[in-house]
């Protein structure tokens, strides 16, 4: 996903994602994200966009009681073999059997079709610049959160405007149009986190938002 990481990652063959090579690295890497998301035992967490769900097993590993909800519409990637590898992987890393499970949903690119009104928080991972139905997809998140439930938009951020993403070459959004659309879309902004990867300006954010009062 991000390529600041990419000397701690491992590729396997037939598998898609990276993979950190120690429970370690994991740590010392994810540690900002880790604590900005806050997952707590008994949680209900859901992906949209999971696809590889490297990143969702990683922080899978790192907590306990945890039930993920993976969605993608890309049943090519996402599928069992997939997810059971990725969740295999870190359980044989963390030394002990995994507690936090999952559940796979494929939704399609105007609907996630996860349950309404059971989710404490939503994680969209580097996803959100290419949904074609924004609104749609935004009206139906606001259906699957619990109130008081947080949505986390996780995308790298352009130098300038209108910068095409490197890997699927869509427009990638400001950080203030991403704000922008969330607000327009019934959000408010409640926090976030920057990275800067030793550049003068962030080239990656993890918004947090909540549905408006």
């Amino acid at each position: 996903m991000f390529s600041t990481h990419a000397q701690k990652l491992e590729t396997f063959k037939n598998y898609c994602g990276g993979f950190y090579k120690s429970m370690a690295d994991l740590m010392k890497m994810q540690r900002k994200e880790i604590a900005f998301y806050d997952f707590r035992s008994g949680q209900t967490i859901a992906s949209i966009g999971a696809q590889c769900s490297h990143w969702e097993a990683a922080y899978a590993a790192t907590t306990d009681s945890v039930t993920f909800y993976l969605e993608d519409i890309d049943s090519s990637k996402f599928k069992k073999s997939q997810v059971e590898f990725a969740w295999n992987y870190y359980a044989t890393l963390r030394s002990r059997p995994m507690t936090s499970n999952y559940k796979m949903i494929i939704g399609d690119e105007r609907s996630t079709s996860l349950p309404e009104n059971k989710f404490d928080k939503i994680l969209i991972i580097n996803s959100f610049h290419e949904f074609t139905f924004q609104t749609e997809m935004l009206a139906d998140i606001k259906k699957k959160l619990k109130p008081g439930g947080f949505l986390y938009i996780d995308e790298a951020l352009p130098k300038k405007q209108g910068q095409l993403h490197g890997v699927c070459n869509k427009p990638m959004f400001t950080n203030e149009e991403t704000i922008a659309i969330f607000e327009k879309n019934g959000f408010e902004y409640v926090n976030g986190i920057d990275f800067h990867y030793r550049q003068k300006n962030p080239t990656r954010k993890i918004f947090a938002f909540r549905i408006k009062n």
